[in-house]
């Protein structure tokens, strides 16, 4: 029988019932985040269990009055976790200020007494540019933001400044200072100054304008909205004038930012951790079937499924908060996307993978912990396991609480997996890291296998937004694909008789053929191919490249000879929009595929006609197959254990359970991250393909990545999504 361990934090209890006669008599701290808003500082003070108004408005020399006018929402008392904005003041009035350049928070050696700016100062912006630069900056010792040396950025086409500022990590109100007069839609071509702010948090702060709604914040800024209410609990559907909201950003951690030698626009670089191509050493282009003879061979041991093995779960439950859920009808909705249900499929789907691996045999003692944002979970956590002799890890979610368990696994030689995060940096330095969402290097992977195996002979086009921080993913892309299509593609007469007859159907000249036709971006006479002369061609086969602005140019090589592939790399609802707009009519003349990523699925208003026209297929971190008889069993078990269909974090939890689990029971603990590489199990909202070793940058020190990506395309003829096989050839008639 498999042993099911919940461990709550009594700490919780005691702290709240102690909260009033200790927590309100401590002193509290003042925050070291100051952000600048309209021209004014403010500390950004997150609440913690036990502060009350008065204890806040002595730390920060304030009063309460000004504290709610600001955060009207604490009128409803103080919650833990609250965001407030605290206007900036000093402790003491002294008699001379010494003067501080405005640089928000963050300068390259921050002075540990934080010093008020004379107000004589404020809003000088030359103060920032003019702080010594770093010779070869590397990023920011924290690791969290990239570092910027204030040069210009010139503004691409579909960008807006919202778009720059959510790439750069800054928040809109320095990025007004120091580009007086710019709009929110600054034309393609202009030229903006990034100021040198190293941002160190994973949020943005957006001061709200009147009447400004929830929905059109999260459009415009692009974000998720379940993230943005999570890290803004008192926000409703609509703000008010100077209100703060934080916007949630990934902070950049694979990449630095440096200036590109020899450039006159200053244009920004980025050099990250991918090798240039000419320096890969081996393997440099990866095919999963056929150019892996090296690897090592793994055995399943009989033994190993006799074992019992002892596993914990770290979710995010927030069982502390579970009594502030609101279970009436009409508040029913509301609470499916509190974070205290934000995550229980996932524990879910894991224990239906459990019981189904103990229903074969499998022994198993689980300890379930609820892990959440705050590091004082992971920190109780490790209480709770540190006598237990732990085979597995599975989580916890946020990154600051897995680092804490990732670096006890370390110590301790226990495989941990991080489910949830993009970030490489995760398995850095850590290799008892497992990491199951795919990144750039199993996107590279996924198209160029998809390219390689179904469309070698295609003219392949790669049209994206062309950001900086995309240089290198994209120059990566553009070189595995060369390796992956034909560097020669012999084309038969008849196919260009063929075109040269839909060239003439499509100007209505009936009977008549055109004379001359063009094939990307060469001249043909019909009259050659026609009489004989000409019985094929051979074409020369490239990738070709372009930002979406020379979209003019794509169109007018298009091939309509052979399949046109193009690849479309952008995942905003804009991008999206433009690229099927502008190809829908190409798409009569020419046979286009088009290659959606990454997670095109997300946009819902895209033309379902232009899709299908254009034989979209969709890359994507999660696809469910509803038409396979192994997900319908799955739902309806689901249906009839909790009386829910099941979510996207059902089958993720189920999929990792099952995974895992299964591979302890063939290879044990001791073999597990050594042995991923020959696991390989039947699942359902994706497929976990892991190398090795380390693929682009193999220092031998780092954990495992999952390397495929989901791919779907729709089916014409039913209309429905179905998955496409990238490792796989597609079978012909022959």
């Amino acid at each position: 029988m498999m042993k099911k361990k919940f461990v709550f934090s009594l700490f919780f209890l005691f702290g709240t019932l102690l909260s009033g006669n200790i927590m309100a008599q401590e002193s509290i701290e003042r925050s070291s985040v100051i952000t600048k808003i309209g021209g004014k500082e403010y500390y950004m003070h997150r609440v913690k269990s036990g502060q009350t108004m008065y204890s806040l408005s002595k730390a920060y020399n304030v009063s309460i009055e000004e504290i709610e006018m600001l955060n009207p929402e604490v009128k409803d008392g103080l919650k833990s976790g609250h965001m407030l904005g605290i206007p900036v003041k000093p402790v003491q009035e002294p008699e001379k200020e010494a003067p501080r350049p405005v640089a928000v928070v963050h300068v390259p050696e921050p002075d540990p007494v934080a010093i008020e700016p004379h107000p004589s100062l404020e809003a000088e912006p030359e103060l920032v540019v003019d702080q010594p630069q770093m010779e070869n900056p590397v990023g920011h010792p924290s690791g969290n933001r990239a570092f910027y040396d204030g040069r210009a950025r010139i503004v691409q086409h579909g960008e807006d400044l919202y778009d720059i500022a959510l790439e750069y990590g800054i928040d809109l109100a320095d990025f007004r200072q120091y580009n007086p007069g710019l709009s929110d839609t600054p034309a393609p071509g202009t030229r903006v100054v990034i100021p040198k702010v190293i941002n160190e948090n994973d949020y943005l702060v957006h001061s709200c304008e009147r009447n400004e709604r929830v929905s059109s914040l999260l459009k415009r800024w692009k974000v998720d909205e379940n993230v943005c209410r999570a890290m803004n609990v008192s926000v409703g559907s609509y703000v008010f004038d100077n209100q703060v909201v934080l916007i949630p950003i990934q902070p950049i951690t694979d990449f630095y930012w440096i200036q590109r030698e020899g450039n006159e626009e200053g244009l920004i670089g980025v050099v990250g951790e991918f090798v240039e191509p000419n320096d890969f050493q081996e393997h440099r282009y990866l095919d999963f079937d056929f150019d892996m003879e090296d690897m090592p061979d793994c055995d399943a041991a009989p033994k190993n499924a006799y074992k019992r093995y002892h596993v914990a779960l770290m979710v995010p439950l927030y069982l502390n908060n579970i009594e502030n859920v609101e279970v009436s009808k009409d508040k029913a909705a509301k609470t499916k996307k509190s974070r205290v249900m934000s995550f229980l499929q996932f524990y879910e789907g894991f224990m239906m993978a459990a019981e189904t691996l103990e229903e074969q045999g499998m022994k198993l003692d689980l300890t379930v912990i609820d892990v959440t944002d705050n590091t004082s979970t992971a920190q109780n956590a490790l209480k709770t396991i540190e006598n237990q002799d732990l085979d597995l890890i599975i989580g916890p979610f946020f990154g600051k609480s897995f680092d804490v368990i990732a670096e006890y696994a370390k110590t301790n030689g226990i495989a941990v997996v991080n489910p949830m995060t993009t970030r490489k940096s995760v398995i850095e330095d850590s290799p008892n890291v497992i990491k199951t969402k795919a990144g750039d290097v199993g996107m590279i992977l996924t198209i160029s296998n998809l390219v390689k195996n179904y469309y070698s002979d295609a003219n392949v086009f790669i049209v994206s937004n062309e950001k900086p921080s995309d240089s290198v993913f994209l120059n990566q892309l553009e070189h595995h694909l060369n390796k992956a299509i034909n560097e020669k593609v012999t084309v038969s007469g008849n196919e260009f008789l063929q075109f040269a007859r839909n060239e003439s159907e499509h100007l209505k000249m009936g009977s008549r053929l055109v004379r001359t036709i063009d094939v990307e971006g060469q001249v043909y006479s019909t009259g050659d191919f026609q009489r004989g002369r000409t019985r094929e061609i051979v074409l020369s086969n490239k990738v070709k490249r372009y930002p979406y602005g020379k979209i003019g140019d794509v169109k007018s090589q298009l091939s309509g000879v052979r399949e046109n592939v193009i690849i479309a790399y952008g995942e905003d609802n804009v991008f999206a929009t433009q690229i099927l707009n502008s190809l829908t009519q190409s798409a009569d003349r020419f046979p286009i595929t088009l290659i959606c990523a990454p997670d095109w699925q997300k946009h819902e208003k895209l033309l379902m006609d232009n899709l299908l026209k254009m034989n979209a297929i969709y890359v994507s971190d999660f696809f469910v197959d509803y038409n396979s008889d192994e997900t319908k069993r799955f739902v309806l078990r689901f249906r009839q254990k909790y009386v829910v269909d099941p979510q996207q974090f059902a089958f993720e939890g189920y999929d990792i359970g099952c995974y895992f689990l299964n591979a302890l029971m063939k290879y044990g603990s001791d073999n597990l991250i050594d042995c991923l590489h020959c696991h390989q199990a039947s699942m359902l909202h994706t497929n976990y393909r892991f190398y090795y070793k380390n693929y682009m940058n193999a220092k031998g020190n780092e954990g495992k990545e999952n390397l495929y990506w989901s791919l779907y395309q729709y089916d014409k003829e039913n209309i429905e999504l179905v998955p496409v096989n990238p490792l796989k050839k597609p079978e012909t008639n022959e």
